[in-house]
């Protein structure tokens, strides 16, 4: 995923196996998908010189989406590098399939908890990026 400029990959480790990472590009390519046709339509409105209402309505429901997606995915990273400092035991499981589950279970649970509100980050990036409207 390309924001202003700078790459973000995934980072591979021992417990990050090939289809996680492949899994980890597909969502950052339809995030980078999803960002590049939210800026064809501000730059195809912006070229018109006035939005309508359903043009405004439209691009802001867009910062909110991306706002909530930016925020699950920082809530995802707090949590695997939370999760890192668990013990490996016969508990919590200590395999490959365990970790692939446990990745798949965190990222629903913060795509819910940003969707539900969060922590307030993805508000706050709505009220950053919609403010200069007014």
């Amino acid at each position: 995923m390309q924001i202003d400029g700078s790459l973000l990959m995934p980072q591979m480790n021992p417990t990050n196996s090939a289809a996680t990472g492949s899994h980890l590009i597909q969502q950052e390519g339809r995030f980078q998908a999803e960002l590049d046709a939210a800026h064809k339509r501000l730059d195809q409105a912006t070229k018109s010189g006035i939005m309508t209402d359903e043009q405004i309505a439209q691009r802001n429901q867009d910062i909110k989406d991306a706002s909530i997606q930016l925020e699950a995915l920082m809530l995802k990273m707090l949590y695997n590098d939370m999760w890192k400092t668990v013990p490996k035991d016969e508990l919590y499981g200590d395999d490959n399939a365990m970790d692939i589950y446990r990745d798949m279970y965190h990222e629903e649970l913060t795509k819910q908890m940003a969707m539900d509100g969060g922590i307030g980050l993805a508000d706050f990036i709505y009220q950053q990026l919609t403010s200069t409207q007014k």
